[in-house]
């Protein structure tokens, strides 16, 4: 588990640090201050540089450049905006460390020659070319020691491997190591779901979600995917999952019970997924009242303990904050595990809280945001 991590030109850090992470961290802080920025940086450090989590982050940010035309056209991304200042140079490195066993990884545009003067040829030596690369390293990619090398366009684009368009809306499975998730803001589509249930299903963990469930529906009994090839994942609807109440009959669909319920689903499928591994959420209290954040924070944080997973989270919101200080009050164990982290660019590292100062903190109406 991370207890430090320092990240350096990751989009709007020119250095960063962060200390006293713990089972769970809250991150909070005014808009466009970079917590979910921290977020991403935190991910890429935990799948050891794994292309693909930049690949899923340029586009929840919308960071990509269409190259060619229908039907031929190829997104790529934009790495530009990686960069601190949303500069591209060359030598230029992102840097992302931390520790307890997590691997350096960097980010690092290069540029090569290419192209030799044949001796035996007849004809006269080709001036050299030189190509441009994004330079990734991390143990993702050891079994390549030079680093996985991505060519950049002319347009500053770079295809980083991520699967074809119809899969996109997939889960990153990481082939070894601790598995990662990022979930944004807009929670998750049926593919995402649906591929996640696999895990849920082969783990035996399905009481495990309906019993999370009820935290928002208390007559809710079961949760069932649907199959065919709209359900189980070709097509990023809201549709694929239906719900079992007491006494009520013919079983519902998952969005008939509202955003609530969907966010609430997403967060304990993917707990279940990232068993011994990292869960990322942006903005974790989406579409989740006021008044169920107590229990929303007892689910994750035993999930969390349970699972060994480390959490990572932001949120605006005071409602959230205070539900995790009215959790502190009945369980001060629980809350233990959890730190707020105060981001400000204005400070080069973040301001850490303890669970106990939580709970102060909200008693005393000190807003930590």
């Amino acid at each position: 588990m991370l207890t430090r991590v320092e990240i350096a030109n990751y989009r709007g850090f020119e250095s960063y640090r962060m200390a006293g992470l713990a089972q769970l961290n809250l991150l909070v802080g005014r808009n466009n201050t970079g917590k979910t920025a921290l977020l991403e940086g935190i991910q890429f450090l935990t799948s050891g540089g794994d292309p693909a989590v930049l690949a899923e982050a340029a586009e929840r940010r919308g960071e990509l450049i269409v190259v060619g035309r229908e039907p031929s056209f190829n997104q790529m991304v934009d790495i530009a905006h990686f960069f601190h200042g949303h500069t591209l140079a060359l030598d230029t490195s992102i840097s992302f460390t931390g520790d307890n066993g997590y691997a350096p990884v960097t980010v690092k545009a290069i540029a090569q020659k290419n192209g030799r003067a044949d001796a035996a040829s007849a004809h006269p030596p080709q001036a050299e070319s030189v190509s441009f690369f994004l330079k990734i390293t991390g143990p993702h990619g050891r079994e390549r020691k030079a680093g996985a090398m991505f060519p950049i366009s002319r347009e500053g684009g770079v295809n980083l491997d991520v699967p074809p368009r119809f899969r996109r809306a997939g889960v990153s499975r990481s082939a070894d190591g601790p598995q990662v998730r990022f979930v944004g803001s807009e929670s998750v589509n049926s593919i995402q779901l649906a591929i996640m249930w696999d895990d849920v299903t082969t783990s035996g963990q399905e009481a495990d979600v309906a019993a999370a469930m009820r935290v928002l529906e208390p007559k809710l009994e079961s949760v069932h995917p649907l199959t065919g090839m709209f359900a189980s994942g070709y097509f990023p609807s809201r549709g694929g999952f239906v719900v079992g109440l007491k006494d009520q009959e013919p079983r519902l669909p998952l969005g008939s019970m509202g955003d609530g319920m969907r966010r609430l689903m997403a967060l304990a499928t993917s707990l279940a997924f990232t068993k011994n591994g990292c869960l990322f959420v942006d903005e974790i209290d989406t579409g989740l009242h006021y008044s169920v954040m107590p229990d929303m924070w007892e689910l994750v944080i035993k999930k969390a303990v349970a699972s060994n997973i480390q959490v990572f989270a932001t949120t605006h919101s005071w409602d959230c904050i205070e539900g995790l200080c009215l959790l502190g009050e009945r369980e001060p164990g629980l809350v233990s595990k959890a730190t707020i982290h105060k981001i400000d660019r204005a400070i080069p590292h973040s301001v850490a809280f303890s669970g106990g100062a939580i709970v102060r903190m909200v008693k005393s109406d000190i807003d930590p945001r």
